[in-house]
C-alpha cells in the first residue's frame, strides 16, 4: 500500500508558481496511486486527448492552459470536487440582494 503525504501546500502562504506545481503534483500523485484505473502517463494522456510529452511537462512544470486543466481534471474524476472552489454561497447571493 503506498503512502500519502499529507503534508499540503498552504495555498495562502503560497507564491503563484508554487501552487501551480502543487497542483501538478496533486494531479500526478492521484494518477500514480490509482494507476490501475488512471494508466500510465502516456495512457492518460491519450484518454484526455493531451500529446504525452504536453501532459508529461504539465506534471513535471504545472504549466497547462486551463482548457487542458479541466480536461485532466474530468479525467481523474475531480471535476465536481473542484466546482466547489468558485461554488456561490447561499450568504453571498442573500447579501447582494439585500444591496
Amino acid at each position: 500500500m503506498q503512502e500519502i503525504d499529507f503534508k499540503q501546500l498552504d495555498f495562502s502562504l503560497a507564491t503563484t508558481e508554487e501552487i501551480i506545481k502543487e497542483l501538478a503534483k496533486r494531479a500526478k500523485d492521484k494518477r500514480k496511486r490509482n494507476s490501475a484505473r488512471y494508466g500510465t502517463q502516456k495512457q492518460f494522456a491519450e484518454h484526455i486527448g493531451m500529446s504525452f510529452r504536453s501532459y508529461q511537462e504539465f506534471e513535471i512544470s504545472g504549466k497547462i492552459t486551463l482548457e487542458k486543466f479541466i480536461d485532466v481534471l474530468r479525467g481523474l474524476d475531480s471535476l465536481e470536487e473542484s466546482e466547489q472552489l468558485l461554488k456561490v454561497r447561499d450568504e453571498e447571493l442573500f447579501e447582494v440582494r439585500k444591496k
